[in-house]
């Protein structure tokens, strides 16, 4: 394995104070109270780390809560208050999400749509204790693609408005927002890249039935659901967001009879051997997460095996998702040499890649691509910024029930 393109997608992963916030969160016993320890020396004020929204902390505030009780851990009293609250905005926040989502699963299972629900909406009921320990800040649905047309119109009558009247199947989903300014994404591919797709018919075939929000639904197979999400998180990483991880390890430790051979032949297949790789070590290796050693053996042979293309395409979802930044690149990559070569697949991809990634057919557009990349970048991480703090206020203004301080 390269260790500059190994050491940049590390980058993806969670810091060492937020690892130690997920064992205190996930382990139980003497191993999570040292955990919690560790933690708190770490960040000196957990109440102002949560406050702040420093590493993750919000986004795991009611796992943590229920941990410390779990413990038998006593902590400072404006921290229990904290998370006390940060417990009660999400079950009541919880309440609402889980009536828009059953509408729109009623309205779709009444119309004979054929539906699978992912992401947060499939996790908060199936992987953990309590739906409110999972925070949700969309609804995903997978649709066949003939279908997608019909369930976007039944969307109208749940409160949804779409985001865009142009509707063209492809690996993007079509979004539409809910007077209450919650977001559903209906998609009729897995990932959007288009040649990492797993075959639908594949999926389908592995999905499962599964109560939702009290309707009878279809939820993706825990193979499937694990994939989906390491990929999901190195491709939309956010460093203070740790929660995928969460995700993950609520899924390999609820499912002892996971299919390992059909997640590593699915990977491998569809050229997702080497961010897999990275998102189950890190589980293994940080969290201690019960994955087999052969998945992983099997998973790095695939993954030493990717090519400069491949590498430079890994490189450019994970900056992409804006999981990466130039300066944050920069400061992981240890050593000038990698450095160079990690910031030269960034700024100088190969003609190769550009003709591959974006569709170039002549050669002499390939120039004005070099220029173009690092425009779009800049834009882009406005754009996000922009679009965090817009979703951040509508969620909270809507979302977050009367008598609930938003920054509480």
């Amino acid at each position: 394995m390269n260790p500059a393109l190994t050491n940049a997608l590390s980058i993806t992963l969670p810091s060492p104070e937020q690892t130690w916030l997920l064992r205190a969160c996930l382990y139980s016993g003497e191993s999570g109270r040292q955990a919690w320890r560790v933690y708190d020396e770490r960040v000196g004020d957990p109440t102002k780390a949560a406050r702040k929204h420093r590493r993750g902390v919000k986004a795991l505030a009611p796992s943590l809560l229920i941990a410390l009780r779990r413990n038998g851990l006593v902590v400072d009293g404006s921290l229990l208050t904290y998370l006390r609250t940060a417990y009660l905005r999400e079950e009541l926040r919880s309440n609402t999400y889980r009536s828009i989502l059953r509408d729109v699963l009623s309205a779709l299972s009444g119309h004979g749509v054929s539906h699978i629900v992912l992401e947060g909406a499939a996790l908060a009921e199936t992987a953990y204790a309590n739906p409110a320990l999972r925070h949700c800040d969309a609804i995903s649905i997978l649709l066949r693609e003939d279908e997608l047309l019909p369930a976007a119109a039944l969307m109208s009558s749940c409160g949804f408005t779409p985001v865009s009247k142009k509707l063209e199947p492809g690996v993007r989903p079509f979004t539409l927002i809910h007077d209450s300014g919650l977001p559903l994404h209906l998609h009729w591919s897995l990932f959007c890249v288009a040649h990492h797709n797993v075959p639908p018919a594949d999926l389908w075939a592995r999905s499962q039935a599964q109560v939702i929000a009290g309707i009878p639904t279809r939820i993706l197979s825990p193979a499937d659901n694990l994939l989906h999400v390491c990929i999901q998180a190195f491709s939309h990483s956010r460093r203070e967001s740790p929660r995928w991880v969460a995700d993950a390890w609520h899924v390999i430790v609820g499912h002892h009879d996971l299919d390992w051979d059909v997640m590593v032949d699915c990977a491998i297949t569809n050229h997702l051997a080497l961010p897999l790789y990275v998102t189950l070590c890190y589980l293994a290796e940080d969290l201690h997460a019960p994955i087999l050693s052969t998945v992983l053996d099997g998973l790095g042979l695939a993954a030493s095996q990717t090519d400069s293309m491949r590498g430079e395409a890994t490189l450019a979802t994970a900056l992409a998702g804006g999981g990466l930044s130039l300066k944050s690149l920069a400061r992981v990559t240890g050593g000038w040499p990698p450095r160079a070569l990690v910031l030269k697949w960034v700024l100088f991809p190969s003609p190769g890649y550009l003709r591959s990634a974006y569709h170039v057919t002549h050669s002499w557009l390939l120039p004005l691509y070099y220029v173009y990349r690092p425009l779009r970048y800049v834009a882009r991480r406005i754009w996000w910024r922009c679009r965090d703090y817009l979703q951040l206020n509508a969620l909270q203004k809507h979302l977050i029930p009367p008598g609930v301080k938003p920054g509480a």
